[in-house]
């Protein structure tokens, strides 16, 4: 018998799974609804151009019911390694903290801050510092959170 009778022949190794860090893919979002928001409205008040809009009766497609509100939204995204922290400072940067501001705009529209979390893998995470923390309490407003996990095909 010779030696190479004993020895196995290699593999190349293949991934089956990846555990842990964060989400693929983050969206965060500024959201105001309202029956009568008028986008232009909205954008002259915050002072900024928003990432997509609707006034009340558009529909999004032609099969689609027509919307019941306006709404406007502020989006950033970002893909690993952004994380929800870091976006969520950079939005709500853009925005002064003073409460009236915030209370102004809650008093005419429903106010949210949404998070988005794209994942292909699991076990992900994040976690949210003082400071975004202190930013989302500052707007008064809902903190929402989608979560999305897609698998593999396999």
């Amino acid at each position: 018998m010779a030696d190479d009778d004993n020895v196995l022949p290699l593999r190349t190794g293949r991934v089956i799974a990846e555990v842990g860090g964060v989400p693929d893919e983050t969206g965060v979002a500024l959201a105001l609804f309202g029956e009568d928001l008028e986008p232009d409205v909205v954008s002259a008040e915050l002072g900024c151009e928003p990432t997509r809009t609707h006034r009340k009766g558009q529909r999004r497609g032609p099969r689609s019911p027509p919307y019941v509100g306006g709404a406007w939204f502020l989006e950033l995204r970002g893909e690993s390694p952004a994380e929800p922290d870091g976006l969520l400072r950079a939005l709500l940067a853009r925005f002064p903290r003073d409460p009236e501001f915030w209370a102004r705009l809650r008093a005419k529209y429903q106010v949210r801050v949404l998070v988005a979390l794209h994942s292909g893998g699991w076990n992900r995470g994040f976690g949210l510092s003082p400071a975004a923390i202190d930013l989302v309490a500052a707007t008064g407003a809902e903190l929402g959170f989608d979560l999305y996990f897609h698998g593999d095909e396999e």
